[in-house]
């Protein structure tokens, strides 16, 4: 009996040890799959932060690129309209001239724009008196000084032109405004007005 109960104790001391092997490899196994793990949520942490941060950074790119586009275009929309009050402006002091000043100012654009010297000068209601029958006389006798036909006259209607004048002889007309003319030239003279306006620009 008592080499039975020996055999016994040795069986249940090798179980034991057998026991305590296989606890030990599984806690190393598991070790190894937690550790395993821990550094693959790392990397995947990392990872997902290195791509906010990078998400961060575009939309701050694009935010910024959005707000400096829409800058340039408020400020290209205030310095377009600040040219256009420029000629608006030039156009109400055209047309406040004194009557002499406005007549230096369009005899010799009239005297170059006679054709026939037989035409018909149409004025705004405003410049009857401005450029009434003297004016027109003068303009006569300089075409005439010149050899040319000075037989103009100040037609009976008016046209609602903010200043300058119409020649008008069979039917065709000549646009000698001051709007016309502006409007021709303002591609020509925008830029200078905006570099008066803007000069660091």
């Amino acid at each position: 009996m008592a080499g039975v109960e020996a055999l016994k104790e040795r069986i249940r001391q090798r179980a034991e040890e057998e026991a305590q092997s296989v606890t030990a490899e599984a806690q190393k196994q598991a070790a190894d799959i937690l550790a395993k793990a821990k550094a693959k949520a790392d990397r995947e942490r990392a990872a997902i932060l290195a791509k906010a941060e990078q998400d961060a950074a575009e939309r701050k790119r694009r935010a910024l690129a959005v707000a400096a586009m829409q800058a340039r275009r408020q400020e290209l929309k205030t310095k377009e309209e600040l040219v256009d009050e420029a000629f608006t402006l030039a156009m109400q002091q055209l047309r406040q001239l004194p009557a002499e000043r406005y007549q230096q100012l369009l005899k010799p654009i009239m005297l170059a724009a006679v054709e026939t010297g037989t035409e018909q000068v149409v004025v705004a209601p405003h410049d009857k008196e401005r450029l009434g029958a003297d004016f027109i006389a003068s303009v006569n006798q300089e075409l005439k000084a010149a050899g040319k036909n000075g037989r103009l006259s100040l037609a009976p209607e008016t046209r609602p032109l903010e200043g300058g004048f119409i020649l008008s002889a069979g039917g065709v007309e000549n646009n000698y405004s001051f709007e016309l003319i502006l409007k021709l030239s303002r591609d020509e003279l925008e830029q200078e007005v905006a570099t008066v306006l803007f000069p660091a620009s």
